[in-house]
């Protein structure tokens, strides 16, 4: 299988709430690492991303790593990388503030990738790709399109701190997804704290999978049908403590894209998603992503 990534690759400074700071590369980076992981090695990973100047060198050195992983997609640019610290108020609330910012994707520079099983486009920074060219892609691929919402939903000031925001043209972004992957807060940011079944009622398809993570809690799948809404709630893996929450959405979407593209089945995709997030939450960033497997099978040995 080959899986498309379009996002942003960062430099993270992770300040956990316990612990000492943690610096690792983010951004679709986690997709990466997490589904390098997880397929098989004739599978083919293309992330597509640009990448700053001051860290082409070690991020192409890491990825010798990750055979999988195709670079066709990298896109150097005269800059440094995007980079962004988080800081954790407690294991799952924390402020994040972006700097040197890339400039977003055009249609020119992502149609090249365009042809796997499946296209992630990770809303990383919020600007990662530019509009008319999201609206091509998903006029081009149809039921291959998987749209991690993330900070199409924030802004941020002049010093790069992140804030609330709902894009106008939300809803365009949402119909044009088969896919569609937010979490709790985001859906409140989209739908808003009325009207939440009327939004959703008016703006998914009928085909459609609405996928609302909610960390500890688990992920709802919605669906509408005829003017219903259904949603089935996939409870997570319980832990006995969390190492560090960042990316843990992304080992998610990477997890359900993986084992959909293997079984074509929502509901098993789920839950593997919720035991790969799992693990993440017991890894440092992404150095300690050798680790995933054999995490996820000590998760499942514990829940069993």
């Amino acid at each position: 299988m080959n899986i498309t990534v379009i996002g942003t690759i960062n430099k993270d400074l992770i300040l956990p709430f316990q612990g000492a700071p943690i610096e690792s590369y983010g951004g679709i980076f986690y997709n990466m690492a997490i589904l390098s992981q997880l397929t098989d090695e004739e599978d083919v990973i293309i992330p597509v991303s640009f990448i700053g100047e001051d860290v082409q060198t070690p991020v192409m050195a890491v990825l010798k790593k990750f055979p999988k992983v195709s670079t066709d997609g990298l896109i150097p640019i005269d800059q440094k990388n995007h980079k962004v610290i988080l800081e954790y108020r407690s294991p799952h609330q924390r402020k994040e503030k972006a700097l040197f910012n890339f400039p977003p994707l055009t249609w020119k520079q992502v149609k090249p990738f365009l042809g796997s099983d499946i296209i992630m486009v990770n809303m990383i920074t919020g600007w990662d790709i530019e509009e008319k060219a999201f609206f091509k892609i998903a006029e081009r691929v149809g039921k291959r399109l998987y749209l991690d919402v993330h900070f199409l939903v924030m802004g941020a000031d002049k010093l790069g701190r992140r804030f609330p925001q709902k894009p106008n043209k939300v809803e365009r972004w949402l119909k044009g997804s088969h896919f569609v992957q937010m979490n709790r807060m985001e859906y409140q940011i989209i739908a808003g704290e009325n009207g939440k079944e009327d939004f959703f009622k008016k703006n998914l398809k009928r085909d459609q999978v609405l996928i609302i993570t909610d960390g500890k809690h688990g992920a709802d799948v919605v669906k509408v049908d005829y003017g219903k809404i259904n949603l089935k709630h996939y409870p997570a893996f319980k832990l006995p403590a969390i190492v560090d929450a960042t990316g843990c959405g992304d080992a998610f979407g990477a997890g359900f894209v993986y084992k959909y593209l293997k079984t074509n089945e929502v509901e098993a995709s789920i839950r593997f998603a919720n035991q790969v997030a799992a693990a993440n939450a017991l890894l440092k960033g992404t150095n300690e992503m050798p680790l995933l497997k054999e995490t996820m099978k000590e998760i499942m040995n514990r829940a069993e």
